[in-house]
């Protein structure tokens, strides 16, 4: 039963696209830590831990001390897993979802792994440069955790390709991208300035940098994200255990005609000149075809 369910997970894993993987990792990293918080208070405790919290702080979240982290380096990546609130959690997945989605639809799914972890990345190094000045150390706390800096990163990186994208807010209406963009950048300052989770806000304006300057190389046509997709590779490679029968060679197409004739005359200038008018106009001014020609080159990247 257990190894049903174990392989359920896999399978959904690695069928979804890279936003629903995400938040199926963090999900089930917040389901392990809520099941030892239910053992911990039916046995009393865990010997050597006040509380559970500090067990995976000594762990997996991220200390923002230059000599704690030496000793975990790890941390500067486990940490944007974890989360030990429900509300913490449930609003970080939703905004990854909301903005994942956008921006996947604009470039493709194997942008948002990398910049998730770079934001995070990048997210827990600033924060480490502030903890320097005595000023900020005072607020910063000793650990970092959750999702919000990659999250962040994504939200920027959705605004800086495509500020005049719509979104429909409750109660709201219509409003473009940037403005949601700058929201979230002023309440993420405003939180600095109120000393209100001091190391947490000046992670998510690290996050919101790396978004920034992932589009702005890509729209010169570097793509940031090479390296740490072609790693993810080498690593699933290592954990494939399947057995190595004797190698074939087919030669198949495994594209229709259609597609395949898509691929060979859509080029990049045409999708470029799609993303400026959006960028200039906004999404609605699109015509159908050219609609058509983003959601393709999207699904086919």
């Amino acid at each position: 039963m257990a190894n049903q369910i174990v392989n359920d997970i896999k399978l959904k894993i690695s069928g979804g696209n890279a936003v629903t993987r995400l938040i199926m990792v963090n999900v089930a990293v917040f389901l392990v830590i809520s099941i030892v918080k239910i053992l911990s208070f039916f046995t009393g405790g865990m010997p050597g831990y006040p509380s559970v919290e500090d067990f995976f702080n000594s762990f997996i979240t991220l200390p923002v001390s230059p000599q704690g982290f030496f000793y975990k380096p790890w941390t500067l990546i486990t940490y944007m897993f974890v989360h030990f609130e429900l509300m913490h959690i449930f609003w970080n997945m939703i905004t990854l979802f909301w903005f994942g989605q956008i921006l996947t639809s604009f470039t493709d799914s194997k942008k948002i792994i990398p910049l998730y972890l770079m934001g995070g990345i990048a997210g827990g190094l600033v924060t480490f440069l502030f903890n320097l000045f005595p000023f900020f150390s005072m607020y910063i706390g000793g650990h970092l955790l959750g999702a919000s800096a990659g999250v962040t990163a994504i939200i920027i990186a959705a605004a800086t390709l495509v500020p005049n994208y719509k979104l429909s807010l409750m109660f709201i209406g219509e409003v473009k991208l940037i403005y949601v963009a700058i929201f979230v950048l002023f309440l993420d300052i405003l939180g600095v300035a109120s000393y209100n989770n001091v190391g947490g806000n000046i992670a998510h304006l690290g996050g919101a940098l790396m978004g920034f300057v992932f589009i702005w190389q890509y729209k010169k046509g570097r793509d940031l994200s090479k390296g740490i997709n072609s790693f993810l590779r080498w690593a699933s490679g290592l954990l494939s255990f399947s057995p190595k029968g004797k190698m074939t060679v087919a030669y198949k197409r495994t594209v229709s005609d259609e597609e395949y004739n898509y691929k060979k005359n859509v080029t990049q200038q045409e999708i470029d000149s799609i993303l400026d008018k959006i960028s200039k106009s906004g999404y609605e001014s699109l015509s159908k075809n050219e609609k058509e020609i983003l959601f393709k080159a999207s699904k086919n990247k």
